[in-house]
């Protein structure tokens, strides 16, 4: 909730990245890690047909690479949960082909999660006070001034401060 797959989704659909990237890709990994339902994945996103080769997670890695080999690519994976090393470097194997500049974002609550993948991390944290209300204000009074409701506002407020900073609970 506290909008990582909202900013990474913005990133995403940013036309700057449009313009940079001949490929990308976005998959929801979810709790659930599954090499195989991944690779299948992203395959699809990246505009492969040809999933004949579907029962077999060598073979879908095979074309996995080869379709991102020599490609500037952008890929999302969302909502990471698995944190165990050797799972992940086994398909990072596959990403290695593509071109200079290629860019892989993971969305994660553990930090654990990060620490794997290392690189650079940005670290999200809870609205403040004062953000929080402008945010809830902004979505439950839409076109109506609170000001002019007091006890509508103390309500708001309170109701903003049980979301604890989290914007997707405060909208």
């Amino acid at each position: 909730g506290l909008g990582k797959t909202t900013f990474a989704k913005a990133v995403y659909n940013d036309e700057r990245v449009q313009k940079h990237f001949v490929l990308k890709a976005w998959f929801c990994v979810s709790e659930a890690y599954d090499a195989f339902r991944i690779t299948k994945g992203l395959l699809q996103e990246i505009g492969s047909t040809d999933l004949k080769v579907d029962d077999n997670l060598n073979q879908l890695q095979v074309k996995l690479k080869e379709g991102l080999k020599g490609k500037k690519f952008l890929l999302v994976l969302d909502d990471v949960w698995n944190d165990n090393y050797n799972e992940w470097d086994d398909l990072k194997n596959v990403f290695v082909q593509g071109d200079i500049g290629s860019k892989i974002i993971v969305t994660t609550r553990k930090e654990s999660v990060a620490l794997i993948m290392g690189n650079e991390q940005i670290s999200m944290d809870n609205l403040s006070t004062e953000a929080s209300w402008s945010l809830f204000k902004r979505h439950a009074f839409e076109n109506m001034d609170p000001v002019g409701h007091p006890e509508l506002e103390e309500v708001g407020k309170q109701i903003a401060a049980k979301c604890k900073g989290l914007p997707l609970a405060l909208k």
